[in-house]
């Protein structure tokens, strides 16, 4: 990674006049000096967050000094994948890995056939497969789990249509939901593990299916923004086009990356809470969470890339300047060793990122999200 890039302490350049209210937490963004050193306190708390079954810690209430009993197998799948790439840098990072692997190809993977999947909480999403396929893709030990992997991808391609668009469910839960909204998340996320699987394998085949998902969901989320749009397909898409543009040279992706992005920068908060990524007059996207935030800002840090690549000097300002301001947020939400010390278990809390301003909590997808992002803005030349 590069050297610590220092977080610029002001409203910044992307709105001039903006105003200069700013996050409760404020001054404890400017303790923490760096990127890097913001990432390194959220890697000693991930660190501590495997349980003794080889789970992660879901979600800690800060307030209330306990552990929450709520889980999600997609969450805790994204904190697997993350793990995974860790030790791929680290060997220190091995035997967290293997132990959470073990657990979750006992207990969650499951076998139809040629077709692997995640079972949890009687039901088994795309998105946790994807999710699954991921995870050991980026694991060092993926010779001893390829025929796994390869199921999952199977599972995950008989649930594409003819027309390259997906269904939501390998196993259908029996509550009722709304598969549109599901697929806003699922969607880009299956893409992205079928290109990693291809990046890793070579098999035309799958890459075609995903080329065939891609363009599906370019027509709807792009060409069909004003009947289809809603920000949380928008970061999962950027990083999958991201990597179908490199492999592709199609400037149809680079544009829709653009496109998505620039969409989704109209709810970028330049004046109450600077950086945090919720506009009040559209409650209709969610409330704010530091989990979006980060994956935001990660898809914009992959965007921010794409255009660096095609030396498009109009989205390189943008998005900088846009990622000045989000950094600045996210940072404001991290539990510093101060507050750690007055907590009273810092072990449980410093390096973690809250919920929200407003709630003194800290969920494994908050780190995993925000470390995610600054990891691709460590790599880049921001």
């Amino acid at each position: 990674m590069h050297k610590a890039i220092s977080i610029i302490i002001m409203c910044g350049l992307f709105l001039s006049g903006c105003q200069q209210s700013v996050p409760a937490n404020y001054e404890d963004a400017i303790e923490i000096s760096s990127i890097e050193d913001s990432y390194d306190l959220m890697k000693e708390w991930f660190r501590g967050s495997l349980r003794d079954k080889g789970l992660f810690s879901y979600l800690y209430m800060m307030d209330k000094k306990e552990y929450s009993n709520n889980n999600n197998a997609i969450r805790q799948l994204m904190a697997s994948r993350l793990v995974a790439e860790l030790s791929q840098e680290d060997s220190s990072w091995l035997d967290m890995h293997k132990k959470n692997l073990d657990f979750l190809f006992k207990y969650w993977y499951q076998e139809e056939g040629d077709i692997g999947y995640i079972y949890y909480s009687d039901k088994s999403k795309l998105g946790a497969n994807a999710m699954a396929l991921r995870a050991l893709v980026y694991s060092p030990y993926f010779d001893e789990y390829e025929e796994e992997a390869q199921k999952l991808a199977e599972g995950i391609l008989s649930l594409m249509d003819e027309d390259g668009s997906f269904v939501p469910w390998y196993k259908e839960p029996s509550y009722e939901y709304d598969s549109e909204r599901l697929l806003y998340f699922y969607s880009g996320e299956a893409i992205l593990s079928l290109i990693e699987y291809y990046e890793k394998t070579g098999d035309e085949r799958i890459l075609e299916a995903a080329i065939l998902a891609q363009d599906f969901y370019v027509d709807r989320y792009v060409n069909q923004m004003d009947k289809y749009y809603y920000p949380a397909y928008v970061p999962w898409h950027t990083l999958s086009l991201n990597r179908l543009f490199k492999i592709t040279g199609n400037t149809n992706y680079a544009d829709a990356i653009f496109i998505m992005n620039d969409k989704l920068l109209e709810i970028l908060d330049t004046t109450d809470y600077v950086g945090r990524f919720y506009n009040p007059d559209t409650p209709q996207y969610g409330t704010p969470h530091s989990s979006s935030d980060g994956v935001y800002t990660e898809g914009v840090a992959y965007a921010y890339e794409i255009a660096l690549l095609t030396d498009d000097q109009e989205h390189i300002d943008s998005y900088k300047d846009a990622l000045e301001l989000a950094l600045q947020n996210l940072i404001s939400l991290q539990v510093t060793p101060e507050e750690g010390i007055e907590h009273g278990f810092p072990e449980r809390v410093v390096g973690g990122m809250k919920v929200s301003v407003t709630r003194n909590e800290v969920r494994i997808d908050t780190v995993q999200h925000t470390m995610d992002a600054f990891r691709k803005i460590l790599e880049s030349d921001l």
